[in-house]
C-alpha cells in the first residue's frame, strides 16, 4: 500500500465517522428544537441546488489545479459546519449550513474518486470499494456511538464530536498526501457556460440520468425520515435506532470491501440486478407492520444493492470519462445525480405524517423504475 492510498483510506475512516455522528445527530436535533417535518424537508432540498452547481464547478477547478486542494478543502468545511451547527436553530441558518455540509460531502466524494484514479487506473474499482467500504464502515461506528449519546440528548456534544473527527482528518490529509503526478492540472480555463453545459458523451449522459431518478427514490427515505420513522412507526428508542443504522452502513461497507475481486464482467447486468433488488427491498420494508421483520427487509437494501453496484458505477463513469477534463466530466455526472435530492425530502416531508411507511414505499418503486434507465447502456459501454 503506498502513502496516498494509505492517507486517502485514513481520512476516509475519520470522514465516516464525522458524518455518522452528523447525520444521525440532525434530524433528532432539529426535532428536539421544534422544526415540523415539511420544515426539515426545505432544509435538506435547498441545500441539494447548491450541491450542484458547487460540484461541477469544483471538479472543473480540479482539472487545473489538482485534486488535493479541493478534497482538503471540502473536508475543512465539514468540519466548520458541524461546530456551527448548535449555534442557532432558525430555518435559514441551518439550510446555509446544511448547503454548506452536503456541498462539502459531495466534493469529497468527487474528489476521492478522482484521487484514487489519479493513483492507479488497474486496480481502482477495487481500491474505490475498500475506501468507500471503511468510510461507511466508520459511519457505522460513528451512528451507533450517537444514539448512545443521544439517549442523553447531547447534542452540542455530537456535533463538537463531528467536528473534531474531521479536523483531524484535515490535518492527516494536509500532511501526508502528495498530488499524484497522474493528475489533470492543464485543462484550459472555460466560461461558466462550457463548464455547465450538458456535453457528457452518451455513456454519461445515461449514467447521470440513472443517477438523478435513483437519487430522487433514495432520499425520499434516506433523509430526516429514516431516523424518524423507527420512532412514529414503531415506538424504537435512539439507542435501538442507533443500531439499526448502524447495520445499515455495515450492510453496505462489508460488500463494498469485496466486490471488486468479485465482480469483473457482465458489469451492465450486475448493475441492473442489484439496483432491482435494492428498491424492492425498500419498498417491501414500508408495507411490513411489524418491527423485526421490516427491520431485517430494510437491512438487505444494501447488503443486496448499492453495497455491490457503487464500485461498478464508478468504473464505467471513469471509463467514459475524457482525459483532458476527467475532473469536470466525473463531477457533472455526479452532480447531475444528486440533483434529485432537491425533490426527495420535499416529496418525504409532504407524506410522512399522513404515512409513516410511504416514503419507504414511494423510494423502492422509483429505485426499480431507474434500473430501466441503465437498459440504455450498450453492452460495449460496460
Amino acid at each position: 500500500m503506498n502513502r496516498n492510498f494509505g492517507t486517502l483510506l485514513a481520512v476516509s475512516l475519520l470522514f465516516g465517522l464525522g458524518f455518522g455522528v452528523y447525520e444521525f445527530a440532525l434530524p433528532y436535533f432539529l426535532d428536539s428544537r421544534g422544526i415540523s417535518v415539511p420544515r426539515m424537508g426545505l432544509i435538506y432540498a435547498v441545500g441539494a441546488l447548491f450541491v450542484f452547481v458547487v460540484r461541477i464547478y469544483a471538479g472543473h477547478l480540479s482539472d487545473r489545479l489538482g485534486r488535493k486542494t479541493l478534497y482538503g478543502g471540502a473536508v475543512l468545511i465539514s468540519a466548520v459546519v458541524s461546530a456551527a451547527t448548535p449555534a442557532a436553530v432558525v430555518v435559514w441558518f441551518q439550510t446555509i449550513l446544511k448547503g454548506a455540509r452536503d456541498a462539502g460531502a459531495m466534493v469529497f466524494d468527487s474528489m476521492y474518486q478522482l484521487a484514487l484514479h489519479d493513483e492507479g487506473r488497474a486496480k481502482y474499482m477495487d481500491r474505490v470499494g475498500k475506501t468507500r467500504g471503511l468510510q461507511y464502515l466508520a459511519e457505522a461506528l460513528g451512528t451507533f456511538g450517537t444514539g448512545l449519546l443521544l439517549a442523553r440528548q447531547v447534542y452540542t456534544g455530537s456535533f463538537g464530536l463531528s467536528s473534531l473527527l474531521l479536523f483531524a482528518g484535515f490535518l492527516i490529509f494536509l500532511l501526508l498526501y502528495r498530488a499524484s503526478n497522474n493528475s489533470t492540472q492543464s485543462a484550459p480555463h472555460q466560461s461558466l457556460r462550457a463548464i455547465f453545459a450538458f456535453d457528457l458523451p452518451r455513456p454519461l449522459m445515461v449514467l447521470a440520468l440513472f443517477g438523478f431518478v435513483f437519487t430522487v427514490g433514495l432520499s425520499i427515505s434516506h433523509c430526516f425520515v429514516m431516523q424518524l420513522f423507527w420512532v412514529r412507526q414503531f415506538g424504537a428508542s435512539k439507542p435501538i435506532i442507533g443500531t439499526i443504522l448502524m447495520l445499515h452502513r455495515l450492510t453496505i461497507g462489508l460488500p463494498l470491501l469485496f466486490v471488486g475481486h468479485v465482480v469483473r464482467k457482465h458489469l451492465k447486468q450486475v448493475f441492473i440486478v442489484f439496483v432491482i433488488l435494492e428498491g424492492l427491498a425498500m419498498l417491501a420494508a414500508g408495507l411490513i407492520p411489524a418491527f423485526l421483520p421490516a427491520t431485517v427487509v430494510w437491512l438487505t437494501h444494501d447488503l443486496f444493492g448499492a453495497g455491490v453496484w457503487i464500485p461498478i458505477r464508478s468504473a464505467l463513469i471513469q471509463k467514459h470519462a475524457r482525459e483532458e477534463t476527467r475532473g469536470r466530466d466525473v463531477s457533472k455526472v455526479l452532480a447531475l445525480g444528486s440533483l434529485g435530492w432537491i425533490f426527495g425530502p420535499l416529496i418525504a416531508g409532504a407524506i410522512f405524517d399522513h404515512w409513516y411507511g410511504g416514503p419507504f414505499v414511494l423510494s423502492g418503486i422509483i429505485g426499480v423504475m431507474s434500473a430501466f434507465v441503465l437498459l440504455a447502456l450498450r453492452d460495449e459501454d460496460a
